[in-house]
């Protein structure tokens, strides 16, 4: 071989080690999400076809099983790398170690100042006021009332509601109005049913329907400075709104007690129910007539106060696991999930979220007719428990909700019991008192 045929030789062999080879198949990172099944997540599930940093799958678990399947997973130091937990969760996996301290990550590498601060809050922020964030708001969401608009605007309808009210007929402002109109439309014969909701112990469905009721009639589920639930829920006020949710009950079709999500939009969709209401997160679900016969029909507004005014928060944050062989490559991954482009896909395919600019952009407004109402609506959102045993206090909260409402248990009764049986929860697991902040 010639001097020179070996100086090119070595030349090439030089170059060929000095640059990395593309990233095979096989190399790229596999990463998983797991979250519960809705239609936010059948859109995440199809909007991480598009990343081509990492191999994304996605698991949408039924709700009742979501929040166990993540925990049995940290337990065994395992499952996804970035799980999508409840606000309520918060607080027992940070507790736990389980997941990753994102407060620098969120400050320098994602817009910080342009998160909704409420979201950010209640979403991400172990403890609240703390500074120390562990999730990045990946949906906003709280309650939207559904209704037939085509009923409310019939001229018939209007003079028959006057007669019987002596109130002009229009989308409630308040829970005695809705209470009102539910009954209204159950007696009437221009529709089967008046209102329905999820009333169904499963996750937190009963909960999150019932708790806004209490709240919104000046109510409390519990006094956070002293962890006190007895006297504080099991009141006057209480009773009162588990007597209004039970009279609203008593306006939804047959088995109304065993109501889910699903239940609940077929409700409004097949017809027989006058008004609704469930999470914006399903609004999809009713504009389009292939799978929503009456969705030409429908309105949307927010859903009323009483002597006060709020309402439910949904939504989640993303997190990181802290078991997670593949952490960078999840935080690059929600970094493109925030990123301008992916938002606004986000909201284009029905999605809600966490960034101000986002929210208030002519792309959300427009995206669905319920988006401005949402953006109306989460002024008054409201959270609930926010520690360690909250699996156990929903759980107890669930189960006597759920007969009280059906009707099946007094109202004073079952919040004696909730009160008694979550005390006993809070004192076995405090008994020193609430931990100082």
């Amino acid at each position: 071989m010639s001097n020179l045929k070996k100086l090119l030789f070595v030349f090439l062999l030089v170059t060929m080690l000095a640059v990395p080879p593309a990233l095979t198949a096989q190399e790229v990172p596999d990463l998983s999400i797991i979250w519960f099944a809705w239609p936010p997540c059948d859109l995440l599930s199809s909007l991480v076809a598009e990343y081509e940093a990492a191999n994304v799958t996605v698991a949408c678990v039924p709700i009742g099983e979501w929040r166990n399947q993540i925990f049995a997973d940290f337990a065994a130091q395992g499952g996804a790398d970035i799980p999508i937990l409840d606000s309520q969760f918060m607080g027992e996996a940070v507790a736990g170690d389980f997941v990753v301290d994102l407060t620098e990550f969120i400050q320098n590498e994602l817009p910080f100042d342009d998160y909704n601060q409420t979201a950010l809050s209640y979403y991400a922020e172990v403890p609240q006021g703390s500074g120390r964030y562990y999730s990045v708001p990946v949906i906003t969401d709280t309650r939207m009332l559904v209704y037939r608009r085509d009923l409310y605007e019939d001229a018939d309808v209007q003079a028959a509601y006057l007669e019987a009210t002596g109130e002009e007929l229009a989308p409630p402002a308040s829970l005695s109005q809705r209470l009102a109109q539910a009954q209204f439309f159950a007696e009437s014969d221009v529709i089967e049913n008046g209102f329905a909701t999820h009333w169904l112990n499963d996750g937190d469905l009963v909960q999150t329907a019932w708790n806004h009721i209490l709240w919104s009639f000046g109510g409390e589920l519990w006094d956070p400075a002293t962890y006190s639930v007895d006297g504080v829920l099991n009141t006057d006020v209480g009773v009162r709104a588990v007597e209004h949710a039970q009279a609203e009950f008593l306006t939804a079709g047959e088995g109304a007690a065993a109501f889910g999500f699903d239940q609940v939009v077929t409700a409004i969709c097949d017809g027989s129910t006058a008004m609704i209401e469930i999470w914006f997160g399903f609004g999809g679900a009713f504009t389009n007539s292939d799978t929503c016969a009456q969705a030409d029909n429908l309105g949307f507004a927010v859903v009323p106060g009483e002597d006060v005014h709020f309402i439910s928060l949904g939504g989640q944050g993303i997190s990181v696991s802290r078991f997670s062989e593949n952490q960078e490559a999840a935080l690059d991954f929600i970094a493109w999930l925030q990123s301008d482009e992916t938002q606004i896909a986000w909201v284009q395919g029905g999605g809600f979220p966490g960034r101000n600019s986002i929210l208030e952009s002519e792309e959300f407004l427009s995206a669905a007719p319920y988006n401005p109402i949402f953006a109306e609506s989460f002024q008054y959102v409201k959270d609930f428990w926010n520690i360690p045993e909250y699996a156990a206090l929903l759980s107890v909260q669930g189960e006597y909700l759920n007969l009280a409402i059906s009707g099946q248990m007094d109202a004073q009764e079952a919040l004696d019991e909730i009160a008694a049986e979550q005390q006993e929860i809070l004192d076995e697991a405090y008994p020193d008192g609430p931990p100082s902040s």
